[in-house]
């Protein structure tokens, strides 16, 4: 079980080792920080095999068995969780996205709203302003004068 604890912290320090990796550049150089976070996990669990592999194990336990329990079973389970961490954070991008964009229509109907109603109150007076303009009035005054 520590292996796996061991194999979580080699994962957080790839994880926010590539963080500050594209912080301090100019443009991000690495643009899935889960997927790259595995990079170094997968380089442990590499060396740790050899290792296991390499030595003689204590009598009673097989090469086979310390592998699948100290190496494959933390890289199964850092792996699913990255996987479930990638695909939450997506579901989180998009649903912000929806909200912006919700927001964004919301405003630009408030901002559209507000500027026809400010243009009625001046179309009223300048239609007042100028009652020759309008097309009631010179129609009475032809009708006047051909009866």
């Amino acid at each position: 079980m520590s292996n796996a604890f061991f194999y979580v912290f080699i994962y957080f320090l790839g994880y926010y080792g590539s963080n500050v990796l594209n912080m301090l550049t100019v443009r991000p150089i690495i643009t899935n920080r889960f997927v790259a976070a595995l990079i170094p996990v997968y380089g442990f669990a590499f060396t740790h095999t050899y290792m296991i592999v390499n030595k003689a194990p204590p009598p009673g336990i097989t090469i086979e068995s310390t592998i699948f329990f100290s190496v494959i079973t933390p890289l199964v389970l850092i792996t699913v969780g990255a996987i479930y961490f990638m695909w939450r954070s997506k579901d989180r991008q998009d649903a912000e996205l929806d909200q912006t964009a919700q927001s964004s229509i919301d405003q630009r109907i408030t901002e559209s709203t507000e500027a026809h109603i400010a243009e009625i109150p001046e179309q009223k007076a300048q239609a007042s302003e100028k009652p020759e303009l309008s097309g009631t009035k010179p129609l009475q005054d032809s009708n006047k004068t051909r009866h």
